[in-house]
């Protein structure tokens, strides 16, 4: 699949665009996340069903992902920096976020190895990542709870293993009982952590970092999106999945991050 990036770039630009207006309009951040959450359903089903047409259409929209998150995650930034009363600050730190995020729409810089170390770790920083995040270090703290009250001595529980990618900040967690729920004995990811199933004899590094990248590319909505997408619908045909297989170099991928 050829990347069509002018085309991203356009979609990207008219989401920020749309939604600067929209937050003008409606002066509410509550309104303005409703318009998101439904936007962000629509675009997904629009990209992923319309992937593998020549037109470009489905390129266009995943710009329009990428965008909408982009100024969502810069207006809630701003809105909470504000609370400080720092005006200067809360503008200066939500353009520069708003701006790592949005320029994941321009292929030669989202397949950049910096960047992508760049908006995989500033996960910890992205309200639009944030939910997913802490249900990730929820899940590792829960496993390791499991682990300890047990003694590390029932093999279901135990974990067998840390990594860390640390290009683009993914802890990976073998074993474990949130890793062992997995059906397909392979990975998740949720966020900044996966989870490897005890029995799988890969720990899919480079595939599960490359939804830690979709995570600060297109953020929690996206992330829950392709989640039913892979289980429910698609399996590893889903949207998000192509997506994530770019950065492992692999299946039918969508080469965005490689």
């Amino acid at each position: 699949m050829v990347i069509k990036t002018w085309l991203v770039i356009l979609g990207g630009l008219t989401a920020v665009g749309l939604f600067a207006l929209i937050f003008f309009l409606a002066k509410s951040m509550g309104i303005t996340f409703g318009v998101y959450a439904g936007a962000m359903l629509v675009f997904y089903i629009l990209a992923a069903t319309t992937v593998s047409a020549a037109t470009g259409f489905s390129e266009f929209i995943r710009g329009m992902l990428v965008g909408s998150n982009a100024s969502l995650n810069g207006l809630l930034i701003f809105e909470l920096l504000s609370q400080t009363g720092n005006a200067g600050l809360a503008q200066g730190v939500a353009i520069g976020f708003f701006g790592l995020n949005l320029l994941a729409i321009v292929k030669w810089i989202s397949q950049f190895e910096v960047y992508q170390a760049l908006i995989g770790w500033s996960n910890w920083c992205l309200p639009m990542s944030w939910p997913i995040v802490l249900l990730g270090l929820l899940f590792l703290l829960f496993s390791l709870l499991l682990a300890a009250v047990t003694g590390f001595q029932v093999q279901y529980l135990k974990l067998q293993g840390l990594r860390v990618d640390w290009p683009t900040g993914t802890i990976f967690v073998k074993g474990g009982l949130i890793s062992n729920l997995n059906v397909w004995d392979t990975a998740f990811n949720m966020g900044n952590f996966a989870f490897v199933d005890m029995n799988s004899g890969d720990w899919h590094i480079e595939h599960e970092s490359g939804h830690s990248l979709n995570l600060g590319a297109f953020g929690f909505i996206f992330h829950l999106l392709g989640a039913v997408d892979e289980l429910v619908f698609r399996q590893g045909d889903a949207y998000s999945e192509r997506l994530a297989d770019s950065n492992a170099g692999g299946g039918n991928n969508i080469p965005m991050w490689a």
